[in-house]
C-alpha cells in the first residue's frame, strides 16, 4: 500500500495507489509508468457514454474516484467501504486543542490592535481626539463662507386669470347604481312576493332624498359664494341644517 500520488488523485485513480504492492517511494520509474498508463485509460473514457460498455466504464470510474458516494451499492459496496478504510490510514489526524492553547489564542487576539479605516486612516482631523476650544470654534465659524441659496423660490402670481377646469364629463361615483344596490340589499330581506315592490320604493325614496340633498348643498354653495341675500341667509342655513340631519338619518350616502 502506498500514499496516493497527486497525479493519480487528480485523475480519480487514488485507489490504485492504495492497493499497490510497490515500495512507497515517490518518483520511481514504476510510478511514472503507472501514471502514464492510467492517463491513457482516463482519456479513453467518453464524456457522453452511449453504449452499455461505455456507461459501465464511466460508472466504475466514478466509484473509484468517490467511493464514499457509492458505498451503498449492493454489489460493490463492501469493496468501496474497504477503500475508504485504507484511505483513512493516510489521513492526517489533527489533535484536539487543549484548554491552555485556547486560552493563549484568546490572549494573543486581545493584544492585537484593531485598525479602523474610517477612524485611523480617513479621519485626519486635528480635533478627532479632543474638541476645539470656544475661541477656535469661533475662528473656524468666521472662516466658513455662508451658503447663499440663489433659488429660494417665490410664490407664483399668475399674470392672467386661470380658466376653470370643466369636470362635467367626470361624474365620479355612479350614485344611481349605488342606490340600486342598496335597494336590492333591502329587498333581499323581504319576502319574494314583496321583493320587487320593496326594491322599487326604496330606490325611489333614495333618489328623492338625494335630489333634496343636492338642492340643500347647492343653496349652501350659493350662500358661501355670496349669491344669497342677507334676508334669506338664516332661512337657508336653517333649512340646510334640518335637511342635513334628515338625510344623514335616512340615506346612507
Amino acid at each position: 500500500m502506498s500514499m496516493p500520488r497527486k497525479a493519480m488523485k487528480e485523475m480519480g485513480f487514488q485507489t490504485c495507489c492504495l492497493l499497490c504492492d510497490a515500495a512507497d517511494i515517490v518518483g520511481t520509474e514504476r510510478c511514472r509508468q503507472c501514471i502514464a498508463t492510467h492517463a491513457v485509460v482516463r482519456d479513453a473514457l467518453p464524456d457522453h457514454p452511449v453504449s452499455p460498455i461505455d456507461q459501465l466504464a464511466v460508472e466504475l470510474m466514478q466509484m473509484l474516484a468517490n467511493p464514499h458516494r457509492w458505498d451503498h451499492d449492493p454489489v460493490h459496496g463492501p469493496t468501496l467501504r474497504k477503500y475508504q478504510i485504507l484511505a483513512g490510514e493516510f489521513a492526517d489526524v489533527t489533535p484536539l486543542a487543549t484548554n491552555e492553547e485556547v486560552a493563549d489564542l484568546f490572549e494573543r487576539q486581545a493584544q492585537k490592535s484593531k485598525t479602523s479605516v474610517i477612524r485611523d486612516v480617513a479621519n485626519q482631523s486635528q480635533w478627532k481626539d479632543i474638541a476645539p476650544s470656544l475661541a477656535e470654534a469661533r475662528e473656524i465659524n468666521r472662516e466658513i463662507t455662508p451658503v447663499v441659496d440663489s433659488s429660494v423660490g417665490a410664490r407664483t402670481v399668475p399674470s392672467r386669470e386661470i380658466e376653470k377646469v370643466d369636470v362635467s364629463d367626470r361624474p365620479g361615483e355612479d350614485r344611481g347604481l349605488s342606490d340600486r344596490v342598496a335597494a336590492a340589499e333591502k329587498g333581499e330581506k323581504a319576502s319574494k312576493s314583496q321583493r320587487e315592490h320593496v326594491e322599487g320604493s326604496e330606490f325611489a325614496r333614495r333618489q328623492s332624498q338625494r335630489k333634496a340633498w343636492e338642492g340643500e348643498v347647492k343653496g349652501v354653495s350659493e350662500l358661501l359664494d355670496g349669491g344669497a341675500s342677507p334676508s334669506t341667509d338664516s332661512d337657508t342655513i336653517e333649512g340646510s341644517e334640518s335637511g342635513d340631519d334628515s338625510v344623514d338619518d335616512e340615506l346612507d350616502i
